[in-house]
């Protein structure tokens, strides 16, 4: 049965950008393997819901999605050179059975039936081979350290066309390693796994990294910055607080006197760069007023007040 990313990520096929988002970073804090660890249906789960909000979190693999269903890669790499096809004439048929209806469309004179297009083997004789993209979304967590990616996608062969006009695609199953510190949006190249031409030669694929959206870590540059809670009484008398970081947490001194919004600099605990460093951290001061003081609170803080009033 085919996934429908839509149920997979708990979204109707209506959710905008910021819906979608907002369900993967719900499902992530839960079923993240650093959370789970060795809970082998937690992982296969986040493996499948990130695979669903690669696909819905880009505009146009979305609306291939949407149109050609659990077959929507298949259109999006087959375009051959000279022949003239284009998927974007073609309306969605219900389900897997969209993209079929291409090919039965397309090759319609190799079956019995009379001719739709001009695809014919001289066609496929020019096909040369075609790169193929792929995006992977990963955790901050996982750029600091490093780690890899089994990538699974199909691909629309020409030599496979070529012998007995099928429409059959090419799966292919490549792993790909994905250094400490790759900067988010950067593509890794990874040579002769793209789709085949009439030569038997592959062209590349090209995977673009895309850092995931974190709960407590916001990228600024090449550091982080985390926004600390801390309480009134310590940001006016000063004091210690625990900074987390993408590995542990740390202390840090505060002055007395620190104001809300006021950031903080952590040389080198931020993350990993591919200089084989770190970046800083950014400790972002947000000063908590309790809402509810008790009677005592109340008391110190007007004689407090009239103090300042005293000395103004």
């Amino acid at each position: 049965m085919a996934k429908d990313y839509y149920q997979i990520l708990g979204v109707t096929r209506k959710a905008d950008e910021k819906e979608i988002k907002s369900a993967y970073r719900k499902l992530a804090r839960k079923y993240h393997p650093d959370v789970n660890p060795n809970d082998k249906a937690a992982e296969a789960k986040f493996k499948e819901m990130s695979e669903a909000y690669e696909v819905l979190s880009d505009p146009e693999k979305r609306q291939m999605y949407d149109q050609f269903g659990a077959n929507w890669e298949h259109a999006q790499h087959f375009n051959p050179q000279g022949s003239g096809a284009d998927f974007g004439d073609f309306q969605h048929v219900g389900g897997a059975g969209g993209f079929e209806s291409i090919f039965e469309h397309l090759f319609a004179g190799g079956r019995g039936g009379g001719p739709r297009m001009n695809m014919n083997f001289n066609d496929l004789e020019t096909m040369q081979p075609r790169d193929v993209e792929k995006t992977v979304e990963v955790t901050l967590e996982e750029i600091d350290t490093g780690t890899q990616r089994v990538l699974t996608y199909q691909t629309m062969d020409a030599r496979r066309l070529r012998e007995g006009f099928t429409s059959e695609p090419t799966t292919k199953k490549v792993e790909v390693k994905i250094p400490a510190g790759i900067s988010d949006g950067k593509k890794l190249r990874v040579p002769g796994k793209g789709a085949a031409g009439q030569n038997g030669k592959a062209g590349d694929l090209y995977v673009s990294v895309k850092w995931a959206p974190h709960s407590t870590f916001k990228p600024v540059g090449e550091s982080l910055e985390v926004e600390i809670p801390v309480p009134y009484t310590t940001a006016a008398l000063g004091g210690e607080i625990r900074v987390p970081t993408l590995r542990s947490a740390v202390n840090m001194k505060i002055p007395e006197g620190t104001q809300n919004g006021q950031s903080f600099r952590l040389a080198g605990q931020g993350i990993s760069n591919l200089r084989g460093s770190r970046g800083d951290l950014f400790a972002k001061i947000k000063v908590v007023i309790p809402k509810k003081p008790s009677d005592r609170e109340k008391e110190l803080l007007r004689k407090i007040a009239e103090l300042e009033r005293v000395t103004a």
